[in-house]
């Protein structure tokens, strides 16, 4: 058995009606993780092998080579993509430099 809903503005009324702001604003304040993509003035947390390549100014194939091969910074892998922690990687370039 199935039902016709009408979704004109159905969530937006809702929540609208039931919200309270000092519930928002607490429930804001209690969450210890934020988004770093919401707010444009956060530092990067990891590069890319492309950035590194370009800091580095070697080729894209060279960089991916280091990351392999290193054990000198630390380097993430998640699915296909590899990532390498800034702290991690500007250290063992400031102890290179």
């Amino acid at each position: 058995m199935y039902e016709n809903v009408k979704s004109l503005d159905y969530t937006k009324k809702s929540l609208q009606s039931d919200s309270n702001p000092a519930t928002m604003e607490v429930a804001t304040r209690t969450n210890a993780v934020k988004s770093p993509t919401n707010s444009p003035e956060t530092t990067k947390l990891v590069y890319t092998v492309k950035e590194v390549a370009q800091m580095l100014a070697i080729s894209q194939r060279a960089a991916y080579n280091l990351c392999n091969s290193t054990t000198e910074f630390r380097v993430l892998r998640a699915g296909g993509s590899i990532r390498i922690p800034k702290d991690s990687f500007d250290a063992w370039l400031y102890r290179a430099a």
